[in-house]
């Protein structure tokens, strides 16, 4: 009875620990700014029979600076007036030279993909080459396309030169015109609509906010009790240095800004940020299914590549290179696992759908087809940055892989809704 005892403490003692290794890490809780986490999952083998021969693919650009230089110069001249009157705590003043690096990096290459995000596209492009060799072969042809963005543009660029630097004889083109924005990052005037700050659901969502943004604290440790700052004031300094914080990740700088935060007040930014994405680009009830649907002229391109890939029968691939919200969409409107899952309580988002686990700087979805050597049936699988997921609302045919004409179904009948 006493060993038995001892058993069930020990046991209650590992579940704290468990639990806690469970939870989100603190570049993680960066949201999208969560730099691309390299794979460590075996792929399933192909059915007997099977090889492939071509992939579809979308992909969000990679790490980079964040979007303007004002978002590093604003905090920075905040905290150098504040050290010119000499309002800083050590801490404060420790916090304004860290800046000061930080802005010197960044200096004229905010909204740039960084070395960081170079890396990653070109190591996802060898592994999709050396994991699916077949469709690289001498006689492929690689369909290259990205936004008018400069660093969904770059971001083609590293991944097309890490395919080439496998197999020369690629034939690969690199397209970036206004035109392909019709596809690669469409939203219609009502999903701007639905999504810009005097929309109706904003007043909920900000009472939201302001229930887990709590400043106090993090104000008190870098500025004296002479500084006097209101909830806005505050709160606009914590959600600055949170983005600063969660970008040190995507950018060769050794500096962290994580010890300024305690775990729960990064966890409670984390799920603001969490909700407005999980609203504006996936499946919350809120948007009423308008959200996904600004995803229709993608998925129609991908079925319409996917014809006369198969009508040709050759090696080739489809890259394609676009933003985090045109990804999550995407993945939304197609049923990928997780990626769907519709939670009307905004405290609970979190629970039913973290973004870091689906758009990563540099994140992905990757369709690969298979074809049987003799009877010619196609068979696909998917990867959701290179993991394999499932379609929810329709049964594989084994393990991960489906068949390719049930899954043209399953998304005919989507895009008709």
């Amino acid at each position: 009875m006493k060993k038995l005892s001892l058993f069930i403490i020990l046991l209650l003692s590992l579940c704290p620990i468990r639990a806690q290794q469970q939870r989100p890490t603190p570049e993680q809780l960066g949201s999208i700014y969560y730099a691309y986490p390299s794979p460590t999952e075996t792929l399933t083998p192909a059915p007997a029979g099977y090889q492939s021969f071509y992939i579809s693919h979308y992909g969000r650009h990679g790490s980079r600076w964040m979007t303007d230089d004002a978002r590093y110069t604003e905090v920075l001249c905040r905290f150098d007036s504040l050290h010119a009157a000499k309002l800083l705590t050590p801490l404060g003043e420790d916090v304004r030279r860290r800046l000061q690096l930080v802005y010197e990096d960044a200096r004229g290459c905010s909204g740039n993909i960084s070395p960081v995000g170079e890396r990653q596209h070109h190591e996802i492009a060898r592994r999709m080459f050396r994991n699916f060799p077949q469709v690289f072969a001498d006689s492929a042809v690689i369909d290259a396309r990205s936004t008018t963005s400069l660093r969904c543009a770059l971001s083609m660029s590293y991944f097309t030169e890490g395919l080439k630097e496998l197999n020369p004889a690629l034939r690969v083109s690199r397209r970036s015109y206004t035109r392909y924005m019709d596809y690669l990052a469409h939203t219609s005037a009502e999903g701007e609509a639905f999504c810009s700050e005097t929309a109706p659901w904003r007043k909920d969502f900000r009472a939201f906010e302001e229930r887990n943004v709590r400043p106090e604290r993090l104000m008190k440790s870098l500025f004296t009790d002479d500084v006097h700052f209101n909830y806005a004031e505050a709160s606009a300094l914590m959600w600055s240095l949170y983005w600063i914080a969660a970008d040190m990740q995507n950018v060769d700088l050794d500096l962290s800004f994580y010890d300024l935060f305690e775990y729960e007040e990064l966890f409670s930014l984390w799920r603001v940020v969490n909700a407005r994405m999980y609203v504006c680009n996936a499946a919350a009830p809120l948007n009423g299914g308008l959200m996904s649907r600004q995803a229709v002229p993608l998925l129609r391109n991908i079925l319409e590549s996917a014809d006369k890939a198969l009508k040709t029968g050759s090696p080739a691939a489809d890259l394609r290179f676009g933003h985090d919200t045109h990804l999550i969409r995407l993945l939304t409107l197609m049923h990928v696992e997780v990626c769907d899952k519709a939670e009307a309580d905004i405290e609970n988002f979190y629970k039913a759908w973290p973004d870091y686990q689906i758009s990563p700087m540099a994140g992905n979805l990757q369709i690969i087809f298979f074809r049987h050597q003799s009877t010619g049936d196609v068979l696909v699988k998917f990867l959701l940055n290179e993991r394999e997921v499932k379609l929810n609302g329709l049964q594989s045919c084994t393990g991960p892989y489906y068949h390719w004409a049930d899954v043209r179904v399953f998304w005919e009948k989507a895009l008709e809704k």
